[in-house]
């Protein structure tokens, strides 16, 4: 009878060990492209979309539980600093890289951890590789080791943007962009296996990535791979999960309108050695005109209604559980 109770309690000890490592997790990337150099606009209406952007990303945080948001393209510390103090009382904390170039461009890289999750530890890399165009920012690879206080939990967060790519139908025309994006992909792959301790803690590698599957799958697939899988792609393989539209105003009146649709905004999985991600949805987000926002888009037309950004948001939740 004893042995009996001790099994049972054995078996119940070892489920509640299992339900308390498990932590459901929903995790943002969005790129803002709030990209201005020389007073010229590379995505359109930057001024006017940055001092919109901290209502609306607080406003989609109170409205959307979210635990992690990674930003791209927040180039320049005001606006970071004005999202930061916009999200803040949401409980919210704010990670930038305090790196800058000549012309005063950032990592543009925003990191927004939402308690019971903080960030234990974190390190900015910029990229050893870049293009021209790209040498005007400080592109690089953010990395952080985050943890749920509610129940000591640990999981790394590997965030980067990579190098942009001019393509002729998703395949790449510019052998020095393609060199780029392979050197990146590379440095971030050594990232993540040293900063997960080679696959022992499990991790998230999100961003802005400029390549998906089918456009310039060769650089995705440089990065993704049985062990590195997307989320997107894992719960569904068969929708378009579109995050670069050229539909969208903000990319069909800018600098790249002949670029065909694509998923280049990811989260990708890596599991731990006891612990593992079970993807249960996904989702595109902040694909909707902004009230008050709209661009003209020549002489003579009228205002068309315009999204916050040129891409569009992809957000995922997730479980972290006792790997079986």
């Amino acid at each position: 009878m004893m042995r009996r109770a001790l099994l049972l309690f054995a078996s119940l000890s070892f489920a509640l060990a299992a339900a308390s490592a498990s932590a459901d997790i929903t995790v943002l990337t969005y790129n803002l492209g709030l990209l201005k150099v020389f007073g010229s606009n590379y995505v359109p209406l930057v001024d006017i979309r940055a001092k919109a952007a901290p209502a609306e990303l607080a406003k989609f945080a109170g409205d959307t539980p979210v635990d992690i948001i990674l930003l791209e393209e927040v180039w320049r510390d005001q606006y970071a600093n004005a999202i930061a103090a916009a999200l803040a009382p949401l409980g919210y904390t704010a990670i930038m890289p305090k790196v800058h170039t000549i012309v005063g461009l950032s990592s543009g890289l925003l990191l927004l951890v939402k308690q019971p999750l903080k960030v234990v530890d974190w390190k900015f890399t910029p990229f050893v590789k870049t293009t021209f165009t790209d040498s005007f920012a400080r592109k690089g690879v953010l990395e952080a080791t985050i943890e749920n206080e509610s129940d000591g939990t640990r999981f790394v967060l590997v965030g980067t943007h990579t190098v942009a790519l001019d393509t002729n139908n998703g395949t790449p025309t510019d052998k020095a962009q393609v060199s780029a994006i392979m050197s990146q992909a590379a440095q971030i792959r050594k990232v993540l296996a040293s900063r997960s301790r080679n696959g022992t803690i499990p991790a998230l590698l999100m961003g802005d990535f400029n390549v998906g599957p089918g456009y310039v799958d060769d650089a995705y697939r440089a990065i993704a791979s049985d062990s590195v899988r997307e989320t997107g792609a894992t719960l569904q393989p068969q929708a378009p999960l579109i995050t670069w539209d050229p539909q969208n105003p903000l990319v069909k009146y800018g600098n790249y309108p002949n670029e065909p649709p694509a998923k280049i905004d990811h989260v990708f999985l890596q599991d731990g050695t006891s612990m593992q991600w079970v993807p249960r949805d996904c989702w595109v987000r902040q694909t909707k005109p902004v009230e008050g926002l709209s661009i003209v888009p020549g002489k003579g037309a009228g205002p068309v209604p315009i999204p916050l950004s040129d891409h569009y948001a992809f957000l995922v939740r997730l479980d972290l559980l006792a790997a079986r």
